[in-house]
């Protein structure tokens, strides 16, 4: 079975990410796996970085849901981070467990703006949603390496 971006959530973004890196040209699986795991943590640092920008200014409820990102923004990187290194030992079934566990990071933070006002930031959402697209590539490739 071969693998296909056409499976991936946005296949031209899993194109543009892996393009853009030129070891991808020669990687196997496990590297284009490494790849999207590093663009994966690259995306979540971006994210928090956003978030602590936000945060100069919010108060309340809103700063409260912002510091509650942040947290979530930290381990979600850290997770990925992580991952990358359990990838390099060849546990394929613990990268898929880490990314999924970085993805439940970066929904946790969107889910603390659906219950009530106010809304999430439009930027944080799209950085948000970005993160989850590059590491559902991630799981996608780590589903393969397992079977």
């Amino acid at each position: 079975m071969a693998f296909s971006f056409n499976k991936a959530p946005n296949p031209s973004l899993c194109l543009q990410a892996y393009n853009s890196d030129p070891h991808s040209q020669n990687a196997d699986l496990s590297g284009l796996c490494q790849i999207t795991i590093d663009f994966s943590e690259k995306s979540a640092k971006q994210t928090l970085n956003l978030v602590n920008q936000l945060l100069q200014n919010a108060k309340g409820v809103y700063g409260n849901r912002l510091q509650d990102c942040a947290f979530h923004y930290l381990n979600c990187a850290n997770l990925f981070n992580q991952t990358g290194k359990i990838l390099q030992s060849g546990d394929f079934q613990k990268t898929l467990d880490g990314v999924n566990g970085a993805l439940a990071e970066s929904a946790n933070c969107d889910a603390g703006f659906i219950k009530s006002p106010p809304k999430e930031p439009n930027e944080l959402r799209q950085s948000s949603v970005l993160v989850q697209q590059l590491g559902a590539v991630a799981v996608l490739t780590a589903t393969w390496l397992i079977k």
